[in-house]
């Protein structure tokens, strides 16, 4: 695992990104979807508190629309402020043959965003042909969060972070979980309980590779205990964020991704005593009634570093 990290970094290094800076500095706990060809509501979209915004090509967005969209997507980055919130954009697939007009449309735009989000990617061929497409585009590597959506997607799912990370033009950023293609394409159903393993591997992978792992979206929009319920579920897997699609789940879903006052307390107390534990020669001690060791600690230092971060 270390030696992946490494690998990892000094991959990034190499392509003139500080180790995990661009990770590091951007929350993603919860992420929201905007229709691309509805002016309306990304306008709405700049006015929320929401840590990315997803102005959208794809299933938001009938096929004859697909045209107006990109217009009015590159309207919207090149006129609203959208405040500290980051400004990304969903294209379409590479398998959709839309993905080049896309990209080309919003990445030589006046005003970029911020990043780009890749639906539907299958394969490590789908991710060297979206490289291919950014470095027409860009003269230096984009940051990109791409989907998990399918059988195939979660099978070859490490070859494709791989073949990312390796690539000159991709900063891979963030995996998002796509629930409703994944259970839709190997028949089942949307109960939690069918996508357990689905969703282990999409954290445990990106975790393992220091990216971010997005959560599925809650359908039930006005269900807000149960989406707390879940989301907060989804913390404890170790997501870093959920996709959302209405205005009243950010604040929900910002606050489940956020560690609570307490647990805060809880971890920079931990960390205190295990230094002085140390000084004292003490490996493994007892802090409010547990046994405290090195693993507990690093679980400490990541509530402390979502904080501060």
């Amino acid at each position: 695992m270390l030696a992946t990290r490494l690998c990892t970094k000094s991959l990034m290094v190499g392509r003139g990104l500080a180790s995990s800076s661009y990770f590091q500095s951007r929350k993603r706990r919860a992420l929201m979807y905007m229709p691309g060809d509805d002016l309306r509501k990304m306008t709405k979209a700049a006015s929320l508190d929401l840590d990315l915004a997803v102005l959208d090509c794809e299933d938001a967005v009938a096929e004859n629309r697909k045209s107006a969209a990109r217009i009015a997507i590159c309207d919207a980055l090149n006129s609203l402020n959208f405040g500290r919130t980051e400004r990304g954009v969903r294209t379409n697939s590479v398998s959709s043959g839309l993905l080049q007009d896309d990209l080309k449309s919003v990445l030589l735009n006046k005003t970029p965003p911020d990043i780009v989000m890749i639906p539907k990617l299958d394969s490590p061929n789908e991710a060297k042909f979206l490289n291919s497409v950014i470095s027409e585009c860009s003269s230096k590597p984009f940051p990109v969060i791409f989907q998990t959506e399918s059988a195939m997607g979660l099978i070859n799912l490490q070859e494709i972070i791989i073949t990312l990370i390796g690539s000159s033009h991709v900063i891979p950023v963030a995996i998002v979980f796509g629930a409703d293609d994944f259970v839709s394409d190997i028949r089942g159903s949307r109960d939690i309980d069918a996508v357990v393993y689905a969703r282990q591997k999409v954290v445990t992978l990106a975790r393992a590779y220091n990216l971010q792992p997005i959560d599925r979206v809650y359908i039930e929009y006005k269900d807000l205990d149960g989406l707390k319920f879940e989301s907060e579920k989804g913390f404890g897997f170790g997501f870093a964020g959920k996709q959302c699609i209405h205005p009243s789940q950010i604040p929900i879903v910002q606050a489940a991704f956020s560690p609570s006052k307490e647990q805060l307390e809880y971890s920079r107390e931990l960390i205190r005593s295990f230094a002085e534990n140390q000084v004292a020669g003490k490996g493994a001690f007892s802090f409010r009634g547990k046994m405290i060791d090195r693993p507990t600690l690093l679980q400490a230092q990541n509530i402390v570093d979502m904080f501060e971060n």
